[in-house]
Formats: C-alpha cells, sequence, structure tokens
C-alpha cells in the first residue's frame, strides 16, 4: 500500500460534527507524532465514514503500520493515545492497528474489518 495521503478532517465527507472532527484531527495528529516513519497511514471506517452514525456510535480508525515494527507494541502506544483524546474530547475512537503487510493478505481481506475499512475508509 503506498503512503496514504490525508484528507483534512474538516472537509470529511459524509461531514463529521465539529466535536467528532476536533477529536480525530487531534488523535491522527497525535499518532503521527508519537510514531513518525513507522506509520503508513490511517483511515476513518464504519458509521461515521459511512454517514450512517448515530449519537452513540465510537469512531473507527485504521492504523496501517510499517512490517518492520511490532503490531502488538504499537497498538498499546496507539490504544493509549486514543484513551487520552477521549477523555479530553468525550468521544470513543476505536483504533484498530495492523501491519502493511495485512493490506496484501487474501485471508485477512476477506471476512474480516480490514476488507470493510479499504473499501470504506476515508484516508485521514
Amino acid at each position: 500500500m503506498p503512503v496514504m495521503a490525508r484528507t483534512p478532517v474538516a472537509t470529511l465527507v459524509p461531514p463529521l460534527t465539529p466535536a467528532d472532527a476536533q477529536a480525530v484531527g487531534a488523535f491522527a495528529h497525535r499518532v503521527r507524532d508519537t510514531l513518525g516513519n513507522q506509520l503508513v497511514g490511517m483511515r476513518l471506517f464504519g458509521s461515521k465514514a459511512r454517514g450512517d452514525a448515530d449519537q452513540d456510535s465510537d469512531i473507527d480508525v485504521l492504523v496501517v503500520v510499517a512490517p518492520r515494527f511490532s503490531v502488538k507494541e504499537l497498538q498499546r502506544v496507539v490504544v493509549d493515545l486514543a484513551f487520552d483524546v477521549n477523555l479530553a474530547h468525550d468521544v470513543y475512537i476505536s483504533p484498530r492497528v495492523v501491519g502493511e503487510d495485512a493490506l496484501t493478505d487474501p485471508v485477512q481481506l476477506r471476512g474480516s474489518f480490514l476488507g470493510l475499512a479499504l473499501r470504506e475508509g476515508i484516508r485521514l
């Protein structure tokens, strides 16, 4: 997967609520700053990306990391970042971290959240 171009959070279609957009922007910024070259890209997916979210919907974010780094370790880091943003913005960002190599694995792409996230996801 090539480096993902970013979409300005304020212009996401379907649009996020202002509070959600601010939280997603803060989360994306913290992930980029913390992971640096370990980060390949991020995508908003799920009901917020499809535009059928309700007031109780979480904010699903796929975080793709370079395969040479430990996904398990980076998952812990990313979840901690989401926790801080969730508290600060009163939202629930639910990050999923995968290695870039998973994007070419047909078993992981078929019948899993990953295939859905790539099809419906909005680049951050």
